[in-house]
């Protein structure tokens, strides 16, 4: 939310900021100017040969020795200046270590409150929280970390999006072993990060919070026809089928569901990544058989809108839609609540809505058909962010300090319950041993409880990356609309796909992870 928030804890000031002061998105480094010291030449006058020249030979050797030991003092002088007067310029405080943490969603009163309490816990330590607006965070990111640390202030921790991995990884610094046992990264963090934030043996990111797919639904729409919430993609056709209202002239008034198309379909991509996984189908491979599923995938979702006709390119983006109550069935992250929660207390506050998990793909074998007792797949989507340590940082020792102190099951509760206290929850706990704290919230509830099953993939929406994500979308969206809106042939539509992929795949070195 854009808006500004009052925070319940009082506020973390850094020492030398001015009362009041804001913190800005692009933070310049202070610089110390060191002047040399002036030298100055000397001309001595020979003196005739005999006594006097022994004596000035004399002085000469003494003024050589004077002049070299003023030399020794000077590279001493210089010495010191650069390496402990300007950086203790650059941290005050004698013997203080400053790290500086670029955020991302998070203001600066919500982390305040544990970040004094970590600065209390270790004196030796201070943080510098710098807030980031969403807008070309990426770019300005990966430009800020490639900046002299001596000449510009260099972010020593950052928050980065899971799918940024091979876009950030020589900027990333292998979580070390000590600190992924402390925290218990292998076996308390939802298995996900397992397949996102680890290359080889080592994670290059620690998760604080965990967020994904799930369906929203017009409690009213649904109980007024008595339809049952979707378990599978048919139940989901069927009823978006029923559910929607059209005019004498066949124009929608109610959606059913928003899903077949790319530009007014908010999280359109995470939809199709996630019906994606559920299907078998990968982004990297060459098996004819993964490209058949990759069809079959589009093919499935632009039903919606050309066949089935629950969803039309005229209509409002999906969010607005959900909000005026005009839409059944929404997908979204978490994070959506919020948007709809503010948009409902001046457009609509008689909506009525929950949020249930997202449907599922039975598992039949060739021939078979669906029944009861099919079973199903157990595959959700996830969309989250991660706190990473600079690769070139020298402060690396407090860096994982501070995010052993900000992932510990004390430290989360605290976040959370401050967040809490601003909108309608926090961040979702990253730590299977927490989910059930949060059951209790229903509007959490289905983000807890398809954690654990999740998957991800470079079709994440609204990271705002101008890089993998948004430029993975752009041809899957491009092969969308060919599907519904130009009369081009499949083969030549799934060539142009397969073409974008690869090419993405070299320019990023997707095939490396």
């Amino acid at each position: 939310m854009e808006e500004e928030i009052k925070s319940p804890l009082p506020p973390r000031r850094i020492e030398g900021e001015e009362a009041g002061a804001t913190k800005t998105e692009e933070i310049t480094a202070s610089k110390s100017l060191v002047s040399e010291p002036a030298t100055s030449t000397r001309t001595t006058e020979i003196p005739g040969k005999g006594v006097a020249d022994t004596e000035q030979k004399s002085k000469n050797k003494k003024n050589i020795l004077i002049w070299g030991l003023i030399g020794l003092a000077i590279i001493a002088i210089t010495g010191l200046v650069f390496k402990v007067i300007i950086p203790l310029l650059r941290n005050p405080g004698s013997g203080e270590t400053t790290l500086v943490y670029w955020g991302l969603w998070e203001r600066d009163v919500i982390v305040d409150g544990v970040l004094k309490e970590f600065e209390s816990k270790n004196p030796g330590i201070r943080v510098k929280y710098v807030f980031n607006s969403k807008t070309d965070y990426r770019s300005r990111l990966a430009g800020r970390l490639n900046k002299d640390p001596e000449q510009e202030e260099v972010p020593d921790i950052f928050r980065f999006h899971s799918s940024w991995l091979p876009m950030f990884r020589d900027y990333l610094q292998p979580v070390p072993q000590t600190v992924a046992n402390s925290i218990g990264l292998e076996n308390d963090f939802y298995d996900v990060y397992k397949a996102d934030l680890k290359i080889g043996n080592s994670y290059f990111g620690v998760p604080m919070m965990y967020d994904g797919l799930a369906l929203y639904y017009n409690k009213d729409l649904i109980e007024a026809l008595q339809v049952n919430l979707p378990k599978t993609w048919w139940d989901l056709q069927s009823a978006a089928k029923a559910l929607t209202v059209r005019d004498q002239t066949g124009k929608i008034q109610v959606a059913g569901v928003a899903m077949g198309l790319a530009d007014n379909v908010d999280h359109w991509s995470d939809i199709v990544g996630l019906i994606m996984k559920q299907n078998g189908a990968e982004l990297i491979s060459g098996d004819p058989q993964n490209d058949a599923k990759l069809k079959n995938v589009l093919d499935f979702y632009v039903l919606f809108s050309t066949k089935d006709g629950v969803w039309h390119e005229s209509l409002p983006p999906s969010t607005d839609m959900f909000v005026a109550g005009k839409l059944a069935f929404y997908f979204a992250p978490s994070w959506r609540v919020f948007n709809i929660e503010e948009m409902k207390s001046s457009q609509n506050p008689k909506l009525r809505y929950e949020i249930t998990t997202v449907p599922q793909l039975p598992i039949l074998e060739e021939g078979e058909e669906v029944t009861p007792e099919t079973k199903l797949t157990n595959i959700n989507w996830a969309t989250y962010w991660a706190e990473g340590v600079n690769s070139k940082s020298n402060k690396q020792k407090a860096a994982w300090k501070l995010l052993e102190f900000l992932t510990s099951k004390e430290t989360l509760t605290k976040l959370y319950s401050t967040a809490a206290q601003t909108r309608n929850f926090g961040e979702i706990y990253p730590r299977k041993s927490m989910a059930g704290l949060l059951t209790d919230n229903e509007l959490v509830k289905p983000f807890v409880m398809s954690a654990d099953s999740a998957t991800s993939g470079y079709l994440s929406s609204r990271t705002f990356d101008s890089g993998l994500n948004d430029e993975m979308s752009k041809y899957f969206g491009d092969a969308i609309n060919s599907l519904v809106f130009k009369n081009i042939s499949d083969g030549e539509i799934m060539t142009s796909l397969k073409n974008g992929i690869g090419q993405l795949v070299q320019k990023y070195q997707l095939n490396k992870k």
